[in-house]
């Protein structure tokens, strides 16, 4: 929400820079010249620098999210393992036969 708000409120200090600087100027680049105004030009300089941020904040973000989908990927693994873990640790201290400890053994049923 701050970012928003520094956006906007430094987006309105161009325009009102731009809207009072309209006197066209000769601006030159390199051997390429032409008649511009100094608020037009910064405020192309402005839009060019947002976008240009916005793509850097862009790669960025896709790569923070490429590294959670391998981090749960991995966690999710992780968890198997031990699920896998538990059930043989299970097995090892239960041979079959025996009751888990907190049941009731199963009797047979005897015929008459």
């Amino acid at each position: 929400m701050l970012r928003l708000l520094i956006l906007v409120v430094l987006l309105a200090v161009l325009i009102v820079f731009a809207l009072s600087n309209t006197d066209l100027e000769p601006i030159w680049l390199v051997s390429f010249g032409w008649h511009l105004s100094i608020g037009t030009l910064v405020l192309g300089v402005g839009v060019v620098a947002l976008l240009f941020g916005f793509l850097i904040g862009l790669i960025g973000d896709m790569q923070q999210r490429s590294r959670a989908r391998r981090a749960e990927q991995h966690v999710r693994t992780l968890e198997s393992q031990l699920v896998e873990l538990h059930q043989r640790l299970d097995r090892l201290q239960n041979p079959v036969g025996t009751p888990l400890p907190g049941t009731v053994p199963v009797q047979p049923e005897q015929k008459v």
